[in-house]
């Protein structure tokens, strides 16, 4: 698959050649144009190749130097899958320093989609006109999040994170067939898929044609890509189904040994969902007793005393003995990802520095 047959690319409805397209997104006031350009600079260079950031999902985040060619055929899968049509018009609304951004563009150059690109915010769907039909829109949760209407959208593909159980719950009701991608940098982007909404909505994910699924002695989840040379091994702990299917249970890096026994964080935190509002984490710290301690982590002012005390109950009444945390605490603000994501050992770490100041 030669790279340079792609160079056309239609964006915001008009098509442009790579010489006139360079030239548009350089002299265009638009920071989120721009970016867009110096990708496609990059794009555009004579080289088989192109570097990529990695976010640390199998690892300590990192540069990788990819073939277009491979670019391509991660493209030619998603398409195959959702079916696209030249003229048929996508979103681009992500970060384009990120893998989805730069996937999603390498998809409209391969399908000859209408590139319709905003500029990342929490909320890119207000920025769009209702007249407009957008027949495929990547999206993170946290943007969903605060989507009220999809009218307009034939189809939403979710990634970068975990799907919260209310959020989940509210894709029930929106109109758009919703999916959720499971995908990093290393394997340019998502090579498995689920459906969030609608008759056929499930927890398992599917692989996309010929990936294929292990794990290894950990119970993480590695998976060989046709178009990649070496296997991928994740972080990701996962109850395999099949060498072409899974479900996500949690990140192995975030798992806690308390008395022994493996905790994985976040199907505690899928149990205290529906007695939280504020954003909230759970993780191990170092104890003398247990190994590690359980401490619940929220976001926000701290609770007040009535309002522990109805928690505590919740917890006492949902959770198993060793689950329910041994301490419960209040940090102002969550530290994230560019892309959203929290992180957690520097938010604990932050939390911890407070402490001791206090």
């Amino acid at each position: 698959m030669n790279w340079h047959n792609f160079e056309q690319l239609t964006l915001n409805g008009k098509t442009y050649s790579k010489l006139t397209l360079l030239d548009f997104c350089k002299q265009a006031p638009q920071q989120h144009i721009n970016e867009l350009g110096a990708f496609l600079s990059d794009w555009f260079l004579d080289a088989d190749t192109i570097t990529l950031k990695t976010s640390g999902s199998t690892g300590v985040p990192k540069t990788i130097v990819v073939r277009k060619e491979q670019m391509l055929k991660s493209a030619a899968a998603t398409a195959n899958y959702f079916n696209f049509q030249p003229g048929q018009s996508a979103l681009l609304c992500l970060p384009m320093p990120y893998i989805a951004a730069r996937m999603m563009v390498v998809r409209a150059l391969f399908s000859g989609l209408n590139l319709i690109c905003i500029a990342p915010c929490s909320n890119p769907l207000d920025a769009i006109d209702d007249s407009i039909h957008i027949d495929f829109a990547p999206l993170t949760p946290m943007q969903l999040h605060f989507v009220s209407n999809t009218k307009g959208i034939k189809h939403i593909l979710l990634g970068g994170a975990p799907i919260s159980e209310s959020l989940e719950l509210r894709c029930q009701s929106l109109s758009a067939q919703i999916f959720h991608g499971y995908g990093m940098t290393e394997t340019l982007s998502h090579v498995a898929i689920r459906r969030v909404n609608g008759a056929d909505k499930s927890n398992i994910f599917y692989g996309l044609p010929n990936m294929v699924f292990h794990t290894d002695e950990r119970g993480c989840l590695t998976i060989d890509v046709p178009y990649l040379e070496k296997r991928i091994v994740t972080n990701d702990l996962v109850a395999l189904l099949s060498d072409k299917s899974f479900i996500w249970q949690g990140r192995a890096d975030n798992l806690i040994n308390s008395g022994g026994i493996k905790l994985i964080p976040e199907h505690i935190e899928e149990k205290l969902l529906p007695f939280l509002t504020n954003r909230f984490f759970v993780a191990g710290l170092p104890d003398e007793k247990w190994g590690q301690k359980l401490v619940l982590v929220i976001e926000g002012s701290p609770l007040l005393a009535y309002q522990i005390n109805v928690l505590k109950e919740n917890m006492n009444q949902h959770l198993n003995r060793i689950e329910q945390p041994k301490e419960i605490w209040f940090i102002e603000k969550f530290i994230e990802t560019p892309t959203g994501k929290i992180q957690r050992l520097q938010t604990l770490n932050l939390t911890i520095d407070e402490r001791k100041i206090r």
